[in-house]
């Protein structure tokens, strides 16, 4: 529990002493963003230590001036703005402060229990995030080295690695307990960013509530499928609900399963980042909108973009699969006070320019990064997909019925709808009649006539603010419609082509069904239009499809506690000491004696595996981890096949002169003899390590020291 309390004090620290800053943000309406402000601190203290460190400034010194330097500024903004601040302390806002602190400090204890029930730092690809972390909390200066391809910079996208590592570095806690609090973390913070965003747009706490459950707890139907084929809830497979869609070829990963997986990938660190941007664009007080009025003239006008920017700069470097929809609705929902028609008006244009522009100044904020990044040739390639509406609806359908029961009950109650609407309408109608008959894709209509629908419904009022949600239906029916039409082209081969542009897309817009859902089910419940016995059919129709969504969460719990033999803990290493020993006190003793970043020797195996385990554990170096994904990141670089070729010559050859050139090419200081390189090489080759000084020795691991 130590860590854990520290943890959690370490974030309400951070998250108060930034609320001067959120005052400024964030209007009083989204309750001046004080369930923001502890990721808006995080991104911004990585920020600035990162570009100190670019400047020269080694990252153990950068990291605690800028801290000293949020501080101080916060203290200025307080300052600058104490009455109007301790008015709203004395008034709403502590109660506001009370209650976004509870739905913060529920969804982090919530995700703690849940990870402790499997903390494991082992599987799936937690080798390469615990890596990259564990490197990222030992380096002082940027680019950092990467640590399965020793002397080389990272090629991948490091900085959300970076936000979290620096949160360790202001904490005591050790990294093997500091990287499940990091999953936590990610968890805890969106579920109550969620529950802000809910709050802010319903006025209600019960659904801020359920906009933080939809979006963080929830399952996907087939947990309920699950649980009717088993019979009960302590035998549930909780891989399969990740691989619903096109038969086990895509991923459709959701907020909960992603957090119980444990995977500390960009795709979930930049979970919490984005609804920050969601959260920016649904403030009504805050956002300056493209009114037509002429272009921005001094930096009080420009001001309101400057928090967009830099946030949807750090979205794009930490996950750049973020970028489409994230510029999408930028422009939507900046432009929300636009008429619809008509759809090419200066205004719109100039709304179009301004979002490139911040675009271009989100690449220059991060331009140290880009110049050093080589990215993998891609493209986006087209294809008609042929999604199961089953499938689809397996996935969406809890988040999709609120939705679809408020359209059907505006489109039903309006007495004339624009002839431009209505237009609009009929050709929706048509096309997807057209591409119904034609290709047989039901999933494209639904969601082609979705998006029409919130559209009209959108701009039938003049109420922007009312647009606001609507238009978020819009933006997820155009990133789920795109998964149909184009995907992005990577390695992964023919039949996986659109796996991870349905994975990203399908993640991202699961978040902005969560945010509008409720606030559809809420009209619902208000609207005087509808009957009341109507209200009430429809309010236990959502209720209970609700409730039948939690099959999910309930029996993958259900299923852990049943089944788990080892203990409770966040230690993600206890694995290795019940399991592993001697190579746990090998490691154990890495992390405690070695210091800086020097090279250590290891064998090199599949990924996916136990293999990296040393560079992993301790964010050492190694001449070469998993190969396949230096492959991935490394466009397939010759280098990675010679380095891997080198690392079995080192472990091969009988003697250590043969040995010596790749030794002294690759600086190579400790060189582990274990289980695998047991395994994997000739008792010969493992010999000839006796003449150099040894390091470590525990049972059958051994750590060599090469005098350097």
């Amino acid at each position: 529990m130590g860590p854990l309390i520290v943890w959690w004090l370490v974030l309400e620290a951070l998250g108060l002493i930034t609320l001067p800053l959120t005052f400024r943000v964030f209007s009083a309406r989204a309750g001046h963003g004080y369930a923001f402000g502890k990721i808006l601190a995080v991104l911004l203290i990585a920020y600035v230590s990162w570009a100190l460190s670019y400047a020269g400034v080694p990252l153990r010194l950068a990291l605690p001036v800028t801290v000293v330097a949020h501080v101080l500024l916060n203290a200025w903004l307080a300052w600058s703005a104490r009455e109007p601040l301790a008015r709203w302390l004395s008034g709403p806002g502590r109660r506001m402060l009370v209650t976004q602190d509870l739905f913060w400090t529920v969804g982090f204890l919530f995700f703690a229990w849940q990870r402790a029930l499997g903390p494991e730092i082992f599987g799936a690809e937690k080798f390469m995030d615990f890596a990259f972390f564990n490197t990222l909390t030992r380096t002082d200066v940027m680019p950092p080295q990467d640590m399965w391809m020793a002397g080389q910079p990272f090629n991948y996208y490091y900085f959300g690695y970076l936000m979290f590592a620096d949160l360790a570095r202001l904490t005591p806690v050790g990294n093997h307990i500091a990287y499940n609090l990091c999953v936590v973390t990610v968890g805890g913070l969106a579920f109550g960013e969620l529950a802000a965003i809910g709050l802010a747009l319903t006025q209600r706490w019960f659904f801020g509530l359920v906009t933080a459950v939809m979006g963080m707890v929830i399952g996907n139907l087939d947990g309920f499928l699950q649980l009717w084929e088993k019979g009960s809830f302590t035998q549930f497979d909780y891989w399969r609900s990740s691989r619903i869609v096109g038969n086990g070829d895509t991923i459709n990963e959701f907020p909960y399963f992603t957090t119980i997986h444990g995977d500390l990938h960009p795709h979930f660190i930049v979970l919490p980042v984005s609804i920050l941007l969601l959260g920016l664009l649904l403030d009504p007080g805050r956002v300056k909108r493209a009114r037509g009025e002429g272009a921005p003239q001094t930096f009080r006008d420009l001001w309101p973009y400057v928090p967009l920017t830099f946030v949807l700069a750090s979205m794009v470097v930490i996950s750049p699969w973020e970028l489409p929809v994230a510029a999408m609705m930028t422009f939507l929902l900046l432009g929300r006070d636009l008429p619809l028609w008509p759809l090419l008006s200066w205004a719109r244009i100039r709304l179009a320019l301004t979002v490139l522009a911040m675009l271009v100044a989100a690449y220059l904020l991060y331009l140290p990064f880009y110049l050093g990044f080589a990215a993998p040739p891609g493209g986006v390639g087209y294809k008609f997909a042929q999604t199961s509406l089953v499938e689809f609806l397996l996935v969406f359908g809890a988040l999709l019925l609120p939705p679809a029961l408020l359209l059907a009950a505006e489109l039903g109650a309006k007495r004339s709808v624009s002839q431009d609407i209505a237009q609009l309408l009929l050709a929706a109608a048509v096309l997807a009649t057209a591409i119904a008959y034609l290709a047989g894709n039901a999933v494209f209509v639904v969601l082609l006539c979705l998006g029409a629908a919130a559209l009209t419904c959108a701009y039938s009022t003049d109420d922007s603010e009312r647009r606001a949600p609507m238009l978020l239906l819009v933006g997820a029916s155009i990133a789920l419609l795109a998964c149909e039409l184009v995907y992005i082209k990577d390695p992964y081969g023919a039949k996986l082509y659109r796996m991870n542009t349905v994975f990203k897309l399908y993640f991202q817009s699961w978040i902005l069904l969560a945010i509008a859902a409720p606030w559809c089910w809420a009209q619902i419940v208000d609207r005087a239009r509808i009957s009341a016995g109507m209200r009430s059919m429809a309010a236990m129709t959502v209720g209970c499809l609700l409730v039948v969504s939690c099959a999910y969460p309930v029996g993958i719990t259900t299923t852990r506690l049943h089944s788990r033999i080892a203990p409770t803990t966040l230690d993600g290493t206890e694995y290795l000491a019940r399991e592993h020993p001697d190579e746990f006190a090998a490691i154990k003793w890495l992390r405690e004696t070695v210091t800086d970043l020097p090279v250590i020797l290891e064998a090199s195996g599949d990924p996916y595996s136990y293999y990296a385990r040393f560079s992993s554990n301790t964010g050492l170096p190694t001449p070469m981890g998993w190969a396949n994904h230096e492959g991935l990141w490394r466009n397939n670089d010759r280098q990675v096949a010679e380095r891997r070729a080198d690392v079995a010559h080192l472990y091969t050859v009988p003697s250590l002169t043969e040995a010596g050139m790749l030794l002294d090419r690759y600086k190579i200081r400790y060189i582990v003899v274990g289980e695998l390189e047991r395994k994997d090489y000739p008792p010969a080759g493992l010999a000839k390590f006796a003449e150099l000084s040894v390091a470590f020795s525990q049972g059958g691991t051994t750590i060599y020291s090469v005098r350097r």
